[in-house]
């Protein structure tokens, strides 16, 4: 299976778990019915209904947005990253040891930025400044009807309802 079916497939089972939290945060614990859970590990940053910024000099394993943009500044260094219903944007000098992962909006790759995985932007475009290098695969699909796009519409509907803004946060000690 090629990796970026993979980075795909490994996003979209982030569609069923949405949260809102940076990961040193506690998060709060609910009983009720209809709530989700994201399990996420110690240096992932987490964030729903909201823009993440991956600041200068942060090491970070994942950065995960949902409903939010992610920005990985210049300097920053992260694993992977994750937009659902939102844009990525890898600022020139930035760093991804691993994927970039757009769901529902555009991938914007600023001049220098190195990928050593792969970029996929579906329901969305990968833009690519000068000198960017990516070492794995560039996928993006995007496609449109009756003037809407079909990806963002479909990731719009599928984490929707009661419970997707009452979650909890489950911390792996790896």
């Amino acid at each position: 299976m090629p990796r970026s079916l993979l980075s795909v497939l490994a996003a979209l089972s982030l569609l069923a778990t949405p949260a809102a939290a940076l990961a040193e945060d506690d998060a709060k614990k609910t009983d009720k019915a209809g709530t989700c859970t994201i399990h996420a590990k110690k240096g992932d940053l987490v964030a729903q209904g909201k823009n993440l910024v991956v600041e200068s000099g942060t090491k970070a394993r994942d950065a995960i947005a949902i409903d939010g943009n992610v920005k990985v500044r210049a300097g920053a260094t992260v694993n992977n990253v994750v937009s659902i219903r939102g844009k990525v944007t890898i600022e020139p000098g930035a760093q991804v040891s691993g994927d970039v992962t757009s769901l529902g909006g555009d991938v914007v790759l600023g001049k220098s930025a190195t990928i050593s995985g792969d970029v996929v932007a579906l329901g969305g475009k990968i833009q690519t400044g000068e000198g960017v290098t990516i070492s794995g695969e560039k996928t993006q699909l995007s496609v449109s009807f009756n003037g809407e796009e079909l990806f963002q519409k479909l990731f719009s509907g599928i984490i929707t309802g009661e419970g997707t803004r009452d979650c909890e946060l489950s911390f792996d000690e790896d």
